[in-house]
């Protein structure tokens, strides 16, 4: 039997352990560790991060020229959609504004910060009856939510990383990238019947040396320099594709935070898909608000954004790159598995 899988488990009760690893190219090794807080995606100068395990969750892009920005999933807003204008807008949080309310009222506003996720761990694809590495896939699931009311909603986000090109039911994916996440929301506890949903996701530059630009999906400038809270402002799908990216760049990089014009409903066990909207404005710091509106839903919907980066990687001159998922985070025990496998060509 060929020796292509070498496995080792290491328990360590140490307070913190960092562990480093690089696998050159021409190798083809492929190396990762797991863990619960941080997990990090290298594809030559290209660097995707992953933060939840109990945290707010957070995806950065970066590369070694020090281009760097996050996306942070930042809460969930029942709201009212007043003006009819089908996305969210600040003042129509009030669910009882004009009329008294039937019973005790809640907060209609879940922050992520306080749910509590937990890391799957990976699950490698490779291409059917080869050692073709094809994709890398974990999972943060919602473990306990510390907000009244909220016990029995559970949100799960899968997260993918394709080494090529990708259409997943209109949702076109650049291979070594952009990692993708699924974001799947059930019993979400309702206060009306006639009201929607708002997903708000924070577009944060995280180096500020670099004179970031940010564009809609339309190309339009968004003024990130006012406090625009309360103005958020509709932005228009396209008509021809599924796909909607607001881009975010510097002299040299051009990155992106991309969403599904629609998601998809399990509605009486069978699945269906409707239109999803966005708004967006600022705090007058740099960063940009995006709220993703979905209509109410009673079981489950299911939903695609991403990250990444419209630029191909940097290969330095021996043509060497790196490929490697590495976490790192200050706990007792860390599980390490290393399996050498040839990527696909």
């Amino acid at each position: 039997m060929k020796n292509k899988l070498l496995k080792i488990t290491i328990g360590l009760a140490f307070l913190a352990l960092l562990v480093a690893t690089q696998v050159s190219a021409d190798d083809q090794d492929f190396l990762w560790e797991e863990n619960s807080s941080q997990v990090t995606f290298s594809y030559y100068d290209m660097h995707f991060i992953a933060k939840a395990g109990g945290q707010v969750p957070k995806f950065q892009f970066m590369t070694d020229a020090g281009f760097e920005y996050a996306i942070m999933f930042h809460s969930l807003t029942e709201y009212l959609d007043y003006n009819e204008d089908g996305v969210f807008q600040f003042n129509e949080t009030g669910l009882w504004k004009d009329e008294a309310p039937p019973g005790p009222v809640f907060s209609n506003t879940l922050p992520l910060s306080s749910v509590r996720f937990i890391f799957s761990g990976f699950d490698v694809e490779y291409d059917p009856g080869t050692d073709d590495l094809v994709a890398v896939h974990f999972n943060y699931t919602s473990e306990t939510i510390n907000a009244p009311n909220y016990g029995d909603f559970d949100i799960t986000i899968v997260v993918h990383l394709y080494l090529a090109d990708q259409d997943i039911d209109g949702y076109e994916l650049k291979g070594g990238q952009e990692m993708k996440f699924d974001v799947i929301m059930n019993n979400w506890p309702w206060q009306r019947e006639d009201t929607n949903l708002a997903m708000r996701f924070d577009i944060i530059p995280m180096n500020t040396t670099h004179s970031y630009q940010l564009n809609d999906t339309n190309g339009n400038l968004v003024n990130t320099e006012e406090n625009t809270t309360g103005y958020e402002y509709n932005v228009l799908n396209h008509g021809d594709g599924v796909k909607e990216e607001f881009s975010i760049g510097d002299e040299q990089y051009k990155g992106f935070f991309a969403y599904a014009n629609q998601a998809q409903y399990l509605i009486n066990n069978s699945y269906e898909y409707k239109q999803v909207n966005c708004s967006v404005s600022s705090l007058g710091d740099g960063t940009v608000q995006t709220y993703l509106s979905f209509e109410h839903f009673n079981d489950e919907v299911t939903y695609d954004p991403s990250i990444g980066t419209l630029e191909d990687p940097v290969i330095d001159e021996t043509g060497f790159g790196v490929v490697e998922i590495v976490t790192i985070s200050a706990v007792s025990v860390l599980a390490i598995t290393l399996v050498t496998r040839k990527f696909k060509k």
